[in-house]
């Protein structure tokens, strides 16, 4: 049999639009146990096309929509296009992204004259879905780094990440947790001046016979603070 997958898209003015996406084959004469059902390769092509035709349309009526001035329902003029690459748990996707000039009633143009406005910016601030960095963070905060990007780049269609990255983004997840916590007002809350970042890594090697007696456990860390980078093993 042959399996055809057809996504149709409605956009909120009525527009629709429908996206082909690849097929699946699965000839009865040569049907193994392997190729019963959908192959976890096969699933995150699929997905990974599902989240590009989404993401592609989500873009296009965002940048539609905020071309109407919120103040005086002028229409604002496409000031350029800029190339974003913007990372999500299903797949980088690359978008045509427009920048808007500011309306003349804007009150905010004396103080930014001329400057363009990106709609895209206020979704995706880092070029990447908050799910995304999420899951950076839980999985880095239970493995070692190098082993929550391996974990992604196995499961998920995501653009395979390096351990440098899930680091980095545990590390901003974890501040912008403190960061609201701070805001809550309480003061048992409230971080000590001069605080450390502690970050560790492991691995188990595993002994050769013919010149080893021993199995290791190697641990590495690094110590961050204000004014001081140490690394350690």
């Amino acid at each position: 049999m042959d399996v055809r997958i057809t996504i149709e898209t409605t956009f909120d003015n009525g527009e629709k639009r429908t996206h082909q996406l690849d097929g699946i084959s699965r000839p009865y004469r040569v049907t193994c146990p392997d190729g019963i059902g959908l192959r976890l390769e096969e699933g995150k092509r699929v997905v990974e096309q599902i989240q590009r035709a989404i993401l592609c349309d989500q873009v296009e009526e965002i940048i539609r929509e905020s071309r109407v001035c919120p103040d005086c329902a002028s229409v604002r003029a496409i000031h350029d296009y800029r190339t974003r690459d913007l990372d999500t748990l299903f797949g980088r996707v690359r978008v045509k992204a427009a920048r808007l000039r500011r309306c003349s009633c804007d009150a905010r143009s004396a103080a930014m004259p001329g400057g363009p406005i990106s709609p895209l910016a206020y979704f995706f601030p880092d070029r990447a879905t908050p799910e995304l960095q999420r899951l950076h963070a839980e999985l880095g905060s239970r493995h070692s780094f190098r082993e929550a990007a391996r974990l992604m780049k196995s499961f998920l269609p995501c653009h395979p990440p390096h351990h440098t990255t899930v680091r980095d983004r545990l590390g901003r997840v974890a501040a912008g947790l403190e960061k609201s916590r701070r805001a809550s007002g309480d003061p048992a809350e409230a971080l000590p001046k001069g605080g450390l970042t502690v970050f560790l890594d492991g691995a188990h090697i595993r002994c050769r016979p013919e010149y080893q007696q021993r199995h290791l456990d190697l641990v590495v860390g690094k110590i961050e603070s204000r004014n001081m980078c140490r690394r350690f093993g």
